[in-house]
């Protein structure tokens, strides 16, 4: 796709990370340009952003000297099947963890416009044998993405999670009133009996104003008891929000329409109120054995946002650490826990402290790329002052055993 912006346009954020369009999903991440259906778009390909995730491996396999145990119930919620990714042959159970487009994209089944495609394997021209810095970094990124159909510019982008993320026994009961992709069919077939109520037969065309069997004011009313109605069911929360869309819905035939406009933000909210997630770029580092770096794509000032850095929590380092194996009286194999060997490679993608054995995994485009030097650091870390409400500011004066229980999603 050929990029229609103007030399005046060319230092323009290209993708943003906002607030989402579904309620209570959080952040999402949003696009500052229109993308042809089955592209990149060159301003997607030159920001990188979505095509350079990098992955950390974690594996459950104790036969294979790895960890055991989920490393924390926030951080497997960013976890994709290694069988999806293209890395089930690297050990026996395996799940990975994806940054920047595998972690910051939601899923909404009536709205899906993104395909992600698997990781390339490279190892940064650093040699596994020689190289210091080889098993410091993973050798899998370069995830790339395209469109899924046409997508305008300000519409938030959207990944198939499949129906069984929302339905796995942790997350079902957090996620039960949320629509999967059989719901929005349950619910068109729903609206459409509900149009023959209001009007007395099957045909769309008659749901205008002087053919309603029912006034206005009685239809919001009855529109707002169905959505408002205490019983959890996925199918009602696929309805449109207001009565309105809902007899837009049925007289277009399909949800989508209605939702696809109201998953659209203005580029002049998402400037105003998003942050730019396209400041860096991966490439080739300059410190030696380093692997890559995150590069600037365009300048930024002293003081300016370099990238938003939205986190996921592990409460307990520990779980990254990975054992030896030994027999027990009874002839299985177990792990022995007095003899760590290694730890997980996602260790090097967060902060930490070493007097907490809390670590805060960093999951939005590229910010993991970006590399330690004593002395020539041009980039700090702080919290953000502006994003409010995206910043749990209470959970840093809480006790590590709420972080332990709190916050399924848990980003801060």
């Amino acid at each position: 796709m050929r990029s229609t912006a103007t030399a005046d346009e060319s230092n323009k954020c290209l993708l943003y990370l906002a607030e989402s369009t579904i309620p209570n999903a959080g952040l999402g991440i949003f696009t500052g340009v229109p993308v042809e259906e089955g592209k990149f778009s060159d301003e997607w390909r030159r920001s990188l952003s979505h095509s350079r995730s990098r992955l950390a491996r974690i594996s459950r396999d104790e036969h294979a000297f790895q960890a055991l145990g989920r490393l924390s119930l926030a951080i497997t919620n960013y976890d994709w099947n290694a069988d999806v990714i293209g890395m089930d042959d690297v050990a026996k159970d395996v799940s990975v963890t994806v940054s920047g487009f595998g972690a910051a994209l939601n899923c909404h089944f009536a709205l899906l416009n993104v395909d992600e495609h698997v990781p390339t394997y490279d190892a940064a021209g650093l040699d596994r044998y020689t190289s210091p810095g080889a098993g410091a970094i993973t050798p899998w990124w370069n995830r790339t993405s395209t469109a899924l159909r046409d997508i305008a510019a300000g519409s938030e982008l959207y990944v198939d999670y499949d129906s069984s993320w929302f339905t796995f026994r942790s997350r079902a009961s957090h996620f039960q009133s949320v629509p999967l992709a059989s719901s929005y069919t349950k619910a068109l077939a729903f609206m459409n009996k509900y149009g023959k109520m209001l009007v007395g037969t099957d045909s769309p065309d008659d749901l205008v104003k002087d053919k309603m069997m029912i006034g206005d004011e009685v239809q919001k009313d009855l529109w707002d008891i169905i959505k408002t109605h205490p019983y959890v069911s996925r199918k009602r929360q696929a309805l449109p929000e207001t009565h309105k869309d809902g007899i837009r819905a049925i007289k277009a035939g399909d949800i989508m329409g209605v939702e696809v406009e109201n998953s659209i933000r203005s580029l002049e909210y998402l400037e105003e109120h998003g942050k730019c997630v396209d400041n860096i770029v991966p490439q080739q580092s300059t410190i030696p054995h380093a692997g890559r770096g995150a590069f600037a794509t365009r300048f930024i000032p002293k003081g300016g946002l370099v990238a938003p850095a939205p986190l996921v929590h592990i409460a307990d380092k520990s779980k990254a650490n990975m054992y030896a194996t030994k027999k027990s009286p009874n002839g299985n194999i177990t792990r022995d826990e007095e003899k760590v060997v290694h730890k997980q490679i996602i260790l090097n993608y967060c902060f930490g402290h070493p007097n907490s054995t809390l670590l805060l995994f960093p999951y939005s485009s590229n910010v993991v790329y970006i590399n330690h030097h004593s002395t020539e650091y041009n980039a700090k870390l702080r919290w953000t002052d502006d994003f409010d409400s995206f910043h749990h500011k209470d959970w840093l004066e809480n006790r590590l055993t709420s972080w332990k229980i709190n916050g399924l999603l848990g980003s801060c």
